[in-house]
C-alpha cells in the first residue's frame, strides 16, 4: 500500500518515500513479538520465585559517632540502597539491620547537620561497620519526636536519584537531569529547553510535585520546560505508570517529585555551597543553601536558598548554534514550626530566566525554510557570545505555599495545604511587521500570565487491622489572560476531586487499591467576528487503581500494578491557532477534541543476590482510547513573523508497550559493570501504523570503579558510559518534515572525590559528555531540523558543606 502525505506533490522531495511500502503482515509479526515479550516477562517475574540464596539471615550493626566530640549521635538513618531498606539509631547510636545475605552493599549515612557517608561493605557474615560523622553541634537541645508514618512503597515502578548520583546532575536542567533514568527520555526545543517524557508521553500528561505542590504554568507547551530550580531538590523521584488516584487526572504517564530536604529539628546552623562550570558555553552556575533551628526556640527552622545560573553560545561539534545563551536567577525561603502533635510550614520560590530561541529555526520564507530542513548545517551561524536577541523568551514562576497539620489522636495525621502559583511568559519575535510599535520598546509579541490557587486536604488513617490508607478532597482555580498576538485565549478552569486509597500489609504481601472522582470546568473568552464568546466545558470521570507488592525471599521482589487514567483536552488543543513561538511552528488546535481515557498496566521485578548481580525489569502495557497529538501537514505556514512548519492537533486510539531494564553486576566488590535499555512500541491503532515523536530504543552500558578511602579522601569514583540511541524506523511514511535522524554512539565520563581540608569536608567532580565530539542529531529534539546537537562539553563541581 503505497500512502502520500495529503496529496501534496510538490513537496515530495521534503518526504523522502524511505518508507512508502508497508507490509501489514510484518506489522503484525512486531507487535505480536511486543505482546509475548511483556508476557514473557510476567512469566519471569513469577518463576524467579524460586531462586535466591538460603543464607540470608545476617546482620550488619554499628555505632554512629560525632568524628568531633565522639558522642552517639541519635536518629542518624542508616540506609541499604540495594535493597532499599534502613534502620535508625538509638540513644546511644546503635543500628541493626538484618536479613542481608554475603555480598557487597552500598551504605548511605545521614544526619541533619552531617555531611552524608556512603560507603562499600562487604558483608560476609554477621559485619560491624561503624560511622564517624562530622557534627558541629556542641550541645544538642532537648527536642520533640513526632512518630510520622514512613513513606509507602508503591506498587508501581519507581525510581529515587540522591546522594552522589543527584550531585553528577548539579548545573543541569530538571528534564536533562532525568535522562538517565530507564524509561525516562528528554523532549528538547534545542540545546537549552528540556522536559522529561515518561513511557512515551509529556506535557499535560506528567504532574510534577514541586515540594509536594502540584506544579502549574504554561507546562502544555512542548518547549516549556518545568520553572523548577534541581537545586532546590533533595530527592528526586520519577513513578512511572498512572497515579491519577492520589495525584489527579492528568497523571497518564507517571509523576515527578521535587522535594527539598527536611528543616532542621536539632539546633544549630549549616549549608551548602555548589559551584559548577561548563566548557561549552563557557557557562556557570553558583547555588547557595543556609538553614538554622535555634536552641531557645527549638520548634523553629528556617532556610535559605539561591541559584545564579549564566550560559553562552552553545557549540556543536562544527559551528555555533547562534543565539543559545541562557541566564538564571531563583530563590526560595522555608519556615517551619513543629510540635509534638501539631505543625505548620510556608514555603515562597521564584524562578526566572531568559533563554535565547536558535535563529537559525526562525525563518523568513517556504524557500528558506524547505533549505534549511534539507542542509546539513544551519543557515544561520555566528560567534561566541553572551548576549541572548531576539527570538527569546522571559519566564517568571512564583510558588507559596502554606501547610499545617495535626495528630488526631492515635486515628491519624491531617493535613491541610494551600498554594498560590504565578506564572509569567514573554515571547519575543525574530521578525517584527515595520509597523509595530513594540519594536523600539523592545516589549513582547506576545504575553502569558496564569495565576493558580489550589487546597488540598488529606487524612491519613494510622495501622487498623493491617490496613493503613489516605483519604483526601483537592480543588483548584486558574485564570489564564494574554496580550499580543493571539496563539491560545484567555480563559478559566474550576477542578475539583476526592480520593481514598487503601493497603493491606501480610507477611511479605502489600495490597493496594483506590479510586478518585474529578471533575473541571473550563470556561474560554475570545474574540469572534468582533463579538466575545465564552463557551463552556465541562469533564468528569472516576479512575481506580489496584496492586499489589510480593517479596518472594531475600533477594526477590515483585511489583504489578493496573489502573484507569484520563485526561481533558487542555485549551492549546482545543484552540491554537499561531505560531508556536520556542518550537518555531504554526499550531492549530481542534474544538472537537474528547477526554483521553487510558488503561495503564506495569510489572516490575527487583532481583538482588547482594554479592554478584542486581536487576530490576519492569514491562508496561497501556491503551488510550481519543489519545491527542500534533500531526505534520503541509503546506507551511507564512506569517509577517516569518514561515513556519504546520502542526495540527488530531485524535486516535493508540496503544504503548515497552520494556525498561537495570542490570549492575560487580566484577570486584570495587568494580561495577551497569548496563540500562529502555524500548518502547507506540502504534496509531486508527490508522493501522505507529505513533509519531516517540522515544527511539536507548542502550547505555557504564563501568564504575570505586576506591577505597585513603586518608583524606573519601567516597572517590570514576566511571566511563557509552550511550546508543538508535534511529527511530517505526514512523508513517511521509508523515514528517523530515525524516528521523540516524543512530548515534555518545561517550561520557564521570569522576569525584571527598576531600578534607582540616575538618571542612569539600566534594569535586568532573564530567564529560560527547566526549568524541560525535556530530548527531537526536528525533526528540524539535530542532533537529535546523541544526545538530551540542559537542563536548566537560563540566567541573565543587560542593561545599557547612
Amino acid at each position: 500500500m503505497v500512502r502520500y502525505f495529503r496529496g501534496h506533490q510538490p513537496y515530495s522531495n521534503l518526504f523522502p518515500l524511505y518508507c512508502v511500502e508497508i507490509n501489514q503482515t510484518i506489522l503484525s509479526y512486531s507487535s505480536c513479538k511486543m505482546k509475548k515479550a511483556f508476557f514473557l516477562l510476567i512469566v519471569i517475574i513469577f518463576s524467579f520465585a524460586g531462586i535466591g540464596d538460603a543464607q540470608c539471615t545476617y546482620t550488619i550493626s554499628g555505632k554512629v559517632t560525632d568524628n568531633h566530640d565522639h558522642l552517639p549521635l541519635e536518629y542518624a538513618e542508616i540506609y541499604v540502597h540495594e535493597i532499599k531498606t534502613g534502620a535508625l539509631t538509638d540513644s546511644l547510636g546503635n543500628y541493626t539491620i538484618g536479613g542481608l545475605c554475603n555480598g557487597n552493599y552500598t551504605l548511605q549515612c545521614r544526619h541533619l547537620g552531617c555531611e552524608d557517608i556512603t560507603l562499600l561493605v562487604t558483608v560476609n557474615g554477621n559485619t560491624i561497620q561503624n560511622f564517624y560523622p562530622e557534627h558541629h553541634l556542641h550541645e544538642l537541645s532537648l527536642i520533640d519526636i513526632v512518630a510520622e508514618r514512613g513513606t509507602e512503597k508503591t506498587t508501581q515502578s519507581s525510581y529515587e536519584m540522591r546522594g552522589k548520583e543527584l550531585d553528577e546532575t548539579r548545573g543541569s536542567s530538571l528534564g536533562e537531569a532525568l535522562k538517565n533514568v530507564t524509561g525516562v527520555a528528554a523532549m528538547q526545543t534545542g540545546s537549552g529547553i528540556s522536559k522529561p517524557v515518561i513511557h512515551g508521553l509529556h506535557s499535560n500528561r506528567i504532574l510534577i510535585l514541586n515540594n509536594g505542590i502540584r506544579q502549574e504554568g504554561q507546562q502544555w507547551g512542548s518547549e516549556h520546560a518545568p520553572e523548577i530550580d534541581p537545586f532546590i531538590a533533595n530527592n528526586l523521584t520519577v513513578l512511572k505508570g498512572a497515579n491519577s488516584v492520589r495525584y489527579g487526572s492528568d497523571a497518564i504517564a507517571g509523576v515527578i517529585l521535587v522535594e527539598p530536604g527536611k528543616l532542621r529539628d536539632s539546633a544549630g546552623i549549616g549549608g551548602e555551597l555548589n559551584l559548577v562550570g561548563n566548557s561549552n558555553g563557557r557557562g556557570g552556575a553558583v547555588s547557595g543553601m543556609l538553614e538554622q533551628n535555634f536552641k531557645k526556640i527549638s520548634p523553629l527552622s528556617w532556610r535559605l536558598q539561591g541559584t545564579l545560573k549564566k550560559s553562552g553560545t552553545v557549540a556543536a561539534p562544527r559551528y555555533y548554534l547562534k543565539n543559545t545563551g541562557l541566564e538564571e536567577y531563583n530563590f526560595s525561603a522555608a519556615a517551619g514550626w513543629k510540635k509534638k502533635n501539631y505543625g505548620a510550614e510556608i514555603f515562597y520560590s521564584q524562578f526566572n530566566t531568559n533563554i535565547g530561541i536558535l535563529s537559525a529555526a526562525h525563518i523568513g520564507n517556504v524557500t528558506d525554510l524547505l533549505n534549511a530542513i534539507a542542509r546539513t548545517e544551519p543557515l544561520e551561524k555566528g560567534e561566541f557570545t553572551y548576549d541572548i536577541k531576539r527570538p527569546y523568551q522571559h519566564i517568571e514562576h512564583e510558588l507559596f505555599k502554606a501547610k499545617a497539620y495535626m495528630f488526631t489522636g492515635d486515628a491519624g495525621k491531617l493535613s491541610v495545604v494551600y498554594a498560590r502559583q504565578y506564572n509569567l511568559r514573554n515571547e519575543y519575535d525574530k521578525h517584527q511587521p515595520l509597523n509595530d510599535s513594540l519594536a523600539g520598546l523592545n516589549r513582547p509579541e506576545l504575553q502569558f500570565e496564569i495565576t493558580s490557587h489550589s487546597v488540598d486536604m488529606l487524612w491519613e488513617h494510622s495501622t487498623v487491622k493491617r490496613f493503613t490508607g489516605t483519604i483526601g478532597v483537592s480543588g483548584m482555580t486558574q485564570g489564564n489572560t494574554y496580550e499580543g498576538r493571539y496563539f491560545i485565549p484567555n480563559y478559566r478552569i474550576y477542578t475539583g476531586g476526592v480520593y481514598g486509597i487503601e493497603r493491606w500489609t501480610k507477611n511479605k504481601l502489600q495490597l493496594e487499591a483506590g479510586v478518585r472522582y474529578d471533575y473541571r470546568h473550563l470556561q474560554v473568552f475570545k474574540y469572534e467576528n468582533n463579538i466575545i464568546v465564552s463557551p463552556v466545558y465541562e469533564y468528569q470521570n472516576t479512575s481506580g487503581t489496584v496492586g499489589a507488592i510480593y517479596r518472594f525471599n531475600k533477594n526477590i521482589t515483585s511489583n504489578i500494578n493496573i489502573g484507569t487514567a484520563w485526561r481533558a483536552p487542555a485549551v492549546n488543543e482545543l484552540y491554537s491557532d499561531g505560531i508556536h513561538h520556542g518550537t518555531a511552528t504554526y499550531e492549530i488546535g481542534n474544538r472537537e477534541l474528547k477526554p483521553e481515557k487510558a488503561v495503564n498496566s506495569i510489572a516490575s521485578i527487583q532481583y538482588n543476590n547482594h554479592d554478584k548481580w542486581i536487576v530490576e525489569m519492569s514491562a508496561y502495557y497501556n491503551t488510550f482510547r481519543n489519545f491527542i497529538y500534533l500531526q505534520p501537514v503541509l503546506p507551511p505556514t507564512v506569517t509577517i513573523h516569518g514561515s513556519f512548519p504546520t502542526l495540527h492537533y488530531t485524535q486516535v486510539n493508540a496503544r504503548f508497550m515497552g520494556i525498561d531494564a537495570q542490570v549492575n553486576y560487580y566484577i570486584i566488590p570495587q568494580l561495577m559493570l551497569t548496563g540500562k535499555a529502555s524500548v518502547l512500541r507506540a502504534y496509531n491503532k486508527t490508522i493501522d501504523d505507529y505513533l509519531i515523536q516517540m522515544p527511539p530504543d536507548r542502550f547505555q552500558g557504564e563501568l564504575t570503579y570505586n576506591f577505597k578511602s585513603i586518608k583524606k579522601l573519601k567516597d572517590s569514583y570514576v566511571s566511563i558510559a557509552g550511550i546508543v540511541v538508535n534511529k527511530q524506523f517505526r514512523v508513517p511514511a511521509n508523515s514528517d518534515y523530515a525524516v528521523p535522524p540516524p543512530a548515534y554512539t555518545l561517550l561520557n565520563l564521570e569522576a569525584g572525590t571527598t576531600f578534607y581540608f582540616k575538618k571542612q569536608p569539600l566534594t569535586v567532580g568532573i564530567g564529560g559528555t560527547n566526549l568524541l565530539n560525535t556530530v548527531y542529531r537526536d528525533y526528540m529534539n524539535r530542532f533537529r531540523y535546523y541544526a545538530d546537537e551540542m559537542g563536548r562539553n566537560i563540566t567541573l563541581r565543587l560542593k561545599v558543606s557547612i
